[in-house]
């Protein structure tokens, strides 16, 4: 036993072994009373062991044992204990946090913290002001002791449609306002140039490193890039992460881009798509519903039915069903209504019947079935009518055309007025008329210039510094004008002459109140006639 460092009249403390074991020690012979808690605790605190560790349940256990003995007691209260500490880190090795438990009458930690962390591998991040605090404390729970750098994740790239669903730009309207709903276009649809879709590169990651000092890779970011041999797209020339249109049309997402449908299918055209002007071909699944207005620079191509819509097309214009418009007149006139179906094309327009239209062609008209009431212009030919069958008849109305009207049979048994008109083009009479005053104005300016260089040839001096040969440079060039415009001119008088053969053909029947107009020649029939072949002979109108 050692000796007793710590003693009172009856109560005293001692160590013993290596461990430093506290015992204390309560004599009951001695002088004074019995110890209780408050008195053992103050005991303690002034003795050499106050910082040892201390045994609540053995400091209660010796306290009831000196109330009752008559002989020297001593028992196990305490005992000397180090610092200790304890490292925890995290499984992505991104961070260490420090559990240090203080002496109590033993050893401080010392170094062994910084030995602990070398031993692990920790040599990177470590948090030396944090570290130190715990220290000096003495005591710590899970303070953050070293920190590595996650890695910074990159920003994927992205593809970015331009184009979406457009907003109608309608002004506020008082009381009296009124919104025309079919100039509200709805339809998708870019042009030439419009950009379509923007590539934003992706931002690669930035490495980070963990608290043993190894690299951690960030997730790497894929570029991305638009697809090849976009239909309709290309990426800008100015800016490659921009993809524009290189036609007119409808924009589609796909994989990787966009393309632009040249051909722009709807299911009808009507309040819910608005008027539509469209540089390309429309296909029309269902209607054109009355009042609206198609522009387009293609074809239109039309499933069901024309109503009486205003329809422009720089191609051709096919209609599956037939074209209707309004019957109504303008009262006093033959002509047919400021409402009725309106059709003008380049090409050609091919339906399967039509009533109460206008439709003009810059080439032929062909219809299935009949024309009642419609006014018919072509720039070659009008068919009404296929070859054996009994239904196409022209009733009413007003064709004209340049070389040909055939139909099974016009008018009708009540005599309705009906034109047929062939044998001369309007538009051509302008186009040989233009080119005849181009060439008259193109053979002035020669005239001119001839003058010129006759007086150059006296006076030679006038035609120096170039002048004589700018002179005669432009003569060169006006001739080769000259040149081009006659021959344009020889087509036009070319086709006049086919002109001049243009006839009127009949497969079965032609009625009375019908009138034959070929170039200046008019012929009224007077009554019901079989088929036919009508043409120009002798200056008169004949059945040939």
């Amino acid at each position: 036993m050692n000796e007793p460092l710590s003693q009172s009249t009856n109560l005293s403390f001692f160590t013993e072994g290596p461990a430093g074991t506290l015992f204390a020690q309560y004599d009951p012979a001695a002088a004074g009373p019995a110890p209780d808690m408050a008195s053992l605790e103050s005991a303690l605190q002034a003795s050499e062991y106050a910082d040892f560790y201390r045994d609540s349940t053995a400091l209660l256990a010796f306290i009831k044992l000196c109330r009752d003995v008559k002989e020297l007691q001593k028992i196990q209260i305490g005992e000397r204990r180090d610092a200790e500490f304890s490292l925890e880190v995290s499984d992505d090795l991104l961070s260490a946090y420090l559990i240090l438990i203080p002496a109590q009458g033993g050893k401080a930690i010392g170094s062994a913290i910084n030995d602990a962390l070398r031993e692990q591998g920790i040599i990177h991040g470590i948090l030396h002001k944090e570290l130190d605090a715990a220290l000096a404390a003495g005591a710590c729970h899970h303070v953050l002791i070293a920190e590595g750098e996650p890695p910074r994740q990159g920003v994927a790239g992205k593809l970015e449609p331009l184009f979406g669903a457009q907003k109608s730009e309608i002004a506020q309207r008082d009381e009296l306002a009124m919104i025309k709903f079919r100039e509200l276009s709805h339809l998708l649809i870019v042009h030439v140039g419009d950009e379509l879709m923007r590539r934003t590169p992706p931002v690669q990651g930035k490495f980070g490193m963990n608290i043993k000092g190894q690299v951690i890779l960030a997730k790497p970011m894929p570029e991305m890039a638009f697809a090849a041999q976009l239909q309709g797209a290309v990426p800008s020339a100015a800016n490659p992460d921009l993809l524009v249109a290189t036609n007119a049309g409808q924009p589609v997402v796909v994989d990787n881009g966009v393309i632009v449908n040249p051909v722009l299918q709807v299911p009808d055209v009507d309040l819910s798509t608005g008027n539509i002007s469209f540089e390309g071909t429309i296909h029309v699944d269902g209607d054109i519903k009355a009042g609206m207005i198609l522009n387009v620079t293609g074809d239109i191509i039309v499933n069901g039915l024309v109503e009486a819509a205003d329809i422009t097309a720089g191609g051709n214009v096919a209609v599956t069903g037939g074209i209707i418009g309004l019957a109504e007149k303008k009262p006093g006139t033959q002509h047919l209504s400021g409402t009725t179906s309106r059709i003008k094309c380049a090409g050609s327009v091919q339906a399967l019947f039509a009533e109460n239209a206008h439709i003009e062609a810059g080439d032929s008209i062909h219809l299935q079935q009949n024309a009642r009431q419609c006014e018919l212009v072509a720039r070659r030919e009008i068919i009404v009518g296929k070859p054996g069958s009994n239904v196409g008849n022209i009733l009413g109305g007003r064709a004209q055309a340049a070389l040909a009207i055939c139909a099974v049979s016009i008018g009708s048994p009540v005599a309705t007025r009906t034109q047929i008109q062939v044998g001369f083009d309007p538009y051509r009479d302008q186009q040989i008329h233009d080119k005849q005053y181009q060439i008259g104005r193109k053979a002035s300016e020669l005239d001119q210039l001839i003058k010129l260089q006759a007086f150059f040839a006296t006076h030679p001096q006038k035609a120096a510094g170039g002048v004589g040969e700018k002179v005669e440079a432009k003569r060169l060039y006006l001739l080769a004008e000259l040149d081009t415009l006659e021959e344009e001119l020889d087509e036009l008088e070319a086709e006049q002459e086919l002109i001049d053969k243009a006839s009127v053909k009949i497969i079965k029947k032609i009625h009375e109140g019908v009138e034959i107009q070929i170039g200046k020649q008019k012929w009224q029939v007077k009554e019901d006639s079989g088929p036919g072949n009508y043409q120009l002979h002798d200056g008169h109108i004949a059945i040939i």
